[in-house]
């Protein structure tokens, strides 16, 4: 799936790494939103995404967050340095002094 995503050719360039080559092994969350309203329900779903990924830097974690589409990537993430900004959370996410603060 990320492979297609990412537009990889399978007969070159395609590796398969399980998770014997991680020297940390993966966590994946599912959390079900039951919110018909669809502006609301993004809305909720990047609050809860960024409560998720505080608690991954307060613990001096790494993350990955996957959305459905290329589109809401930069959505995304324009969302979760709204609310880094919001609730004065960026020094979390960008290193002290450098230039992305801006």
């Amino acid at each position: 799936d990320v492979a297609t995503f990412l537009r990889v050719k399978p007969d070159k360039g395609l590796f398969f790494f399980d998770h014997s080559y991680r020297p940390v092994p993966l966590q994946m969350q599912y959390i079900g939103i039951t919110e018909r309203n669809a502006f609301k329900r993004h809305q909720l779903q990047n609050e809860i995404c960024y409560e998720k990924a505080v608690t991954q830097r307060t613990n001096g974690n790494q993350m990955l967050i996957f959305v459905h589409s290329r589109a809401e990537t930069g959505k995304t993430a324009k969302a979760l340095r709204d609310l880094a900004l919001e609730r004065d959370d960026l020094s979390l996410f960008v290193k002290e002094g450098s230039a992305t603060q801006e």
